[in-house]
């Protein structure tokens, strides 16, 4: 029992470490990568169960090095985590991948473009861009969402 009560608090730590490492990217940096399908596809199958990249790779049918590629730069920017080994028959050990993110959902409206992210933790984030804004430092803003919830400071 203690073992299994030790995990789940480790997969709680990684997933938490990741949020805070999203927290200091930079708003474009993660837009960018949302709007990939691939991307979008990975973190939607990981949502609730960890799996290892090959495990991902056949799932979608993307190649591993694709797979590998999306996943570390998904994990750089804190939208994944590393959340434990697999025991695998070919390799012996495989890293598990989990999203970060519970939810995530994008508007796009006449030169507009708004992501509100929901976290694991239960944060949530919302940042918009104005295409046609004078001002690219207008057009990006945070706002946190709900009574209780602050959105981190962010640089960009």
């Amino acid at each position: 029992m203690y073992k299994t009560e030790s995990f789940e608090e480790d997969h709680e730590l990684k997933i938490l470490g990741a949020i805070s490492l999203a927290a200091q990217i930079q708003n474009k940096e993660l837009a960018h990568c949302l709007i990939n399908p691939q991307v979008l596809a990975i973190l939607s199958l990981t949502g609730r169960k960890a799996l290892t990249i090959h495990e991902i790779s056949e799932a979608l049918e993307l190649t591993l090095a694709t797979s590998y590629k999306l996943v570390e730069r998904m994990t750089e920017l804190g939208l994944m985590a590393r959340t434990g080994i697999a025991r695998t028959s070919a390799r012996g050990r495989a890293a598990k991948y989990t999203s970060s993110m519970k939810k995530v959902t994008f508007i796009m409206s006449d030169s507009r473009m708004e992501a509100t992210i929901t976290w694991k933790n239960g944060q949530v984030e919302c940042f918009q861009r104005d295409f046609l804004a004078s001002d690219p430092q207008d057009s990006e803003m945070l706002e946190p969402s709900g009574p209780d919830q602050v959105a981190p400071e962010r640089a960009g």
